[in-house]
């Protein structure tokens, strides 16, 4: 199977850029651009754009997704019935494999469900992509933990690199799996030239493993001064964001994410209970300090 014609919904976002930069880099790739009218984004050269109404109306989507190997989608997991009905059209269509937007806490546990409800949809559009296997369209979904170089700048790990101030939640001490987003986009090339071994399955990354106690002494080692420490509980964390989530409040998404991820469940710390495919897929071994050095010195990691 060759997974050489690529289509990205998403592609101008967090994960959509650094992995249209990968893709590019390695050459060999069709890329185009799934992207909505009234879209203001803008590509390299390389990458062709093929525009479609703001709803995403199957018509339009059998006919961008004709010719099209795989589908990576990057839009946000919040309505199911959408992205299953992408879903369908990429089947329709006689796509390949089909990449959902998973990207993040391992949703193949039911614990780091139990812990991060949000994270249930997720789940639930992988679950629907393998309804779809008898069609033909295979899947992969990525598994990589936080997103660690987007995390550290804007304060989600809990550390102000501005201000030197650290937000340690519980003791500190909890192991957490993260990968970088250029580790992320590799993982995305790795699937595609690794067809046969990624098929219908989750596949496992992470760049660095670490506690925030770990982080604070690099930090502080690096920066050459102590950090002001603030204490919060991963409990009251999940409780403050689920309530700001319920009076609409978006922010509360980084507190139920924070008080999830340092609480210490063992599910989230994957590389102990799942395989890890940074081999597979191509992924290169760095030193925390190392990748830590270059985020403070702000130099892409």
């Amino acid at each position: 199977m060759s997974l050489k014609n690529v289509i990205i919904i998403g592609a101008s976002g967090n994960v959509g850029k650094p992995t249209v930069d990968a893709l590019i880099k390695a050459g060999g790739f069709t890329i185009t651009a799934l992207t909505r009218k009234g879209s203001s984004s803008s590509f390299p050269p390389e990458v062709k754009v093929h525009n479609i109404d703001d709803t995403y109306p199957q018509d339009q989507l059998l006919e961008a997704f004709k010719g099209q190997d795989a589908v990576l989608s990057l839009l946000p997991p919040v309505d199911v019935n959408q992205l299953n009905s992408i879903a369908d059209a990429a089947a329709q269509a006689g796509v390949k494999r089909f990449i959902p937007s998973e990207f993040g806490s391992d949703t193949a546990a039911p614990e780091v469900l139990k812990l991060i409800p949000m994270f249930n949809n997720k789940a639930a559009v992988t679950g629907y992509l393998k309804t779809k296997e008898s069609t033909g369209m295979s899947w992969t979904a990525v598994i990589n933990g936080a997103f660690f170089d987007w995390c550290m700048k804007t304060g989600l790990l809990g550390f102000d690199l501005k201000s030197h101030t650290a937000t340690i939640y519980d003791a500190g001490d909890a192991l957490v799996c993260a990968t970088t987003l250029s580790d992320v986009a590799q993982s995305v090339v790795g699937i595609l030239n690794n067809p046969k071994e990624t098929a219908n399955r989750y596949v496992y990354v992470q760049t660095v493993k670490f506690t925030q106690n770990q982080l604070l002494a690099i930090l502080e080692k690096l920066t050459g001064e102590k950090w002001s420490i603030k204490k919060r509980d991963t409990g009251e964390a999940r409780q403050t964001g689920g309530e700001k989530l319920s009076k609409g409040d978006m922010s509360g998404i980084g507190d139920l994410i924070a008080g999830g991820i340092f609480a210490g469940e063992p599910a989230a710390v994957y590389d102990q209970t799942r395989k890890l495919d940074n081999g597979l897929l191509g992924l290169k071994d760095v030193t925390l300090e190392e990748l830590v050095d270059k985020i403070v010195k702000g130099q892409d990691v």
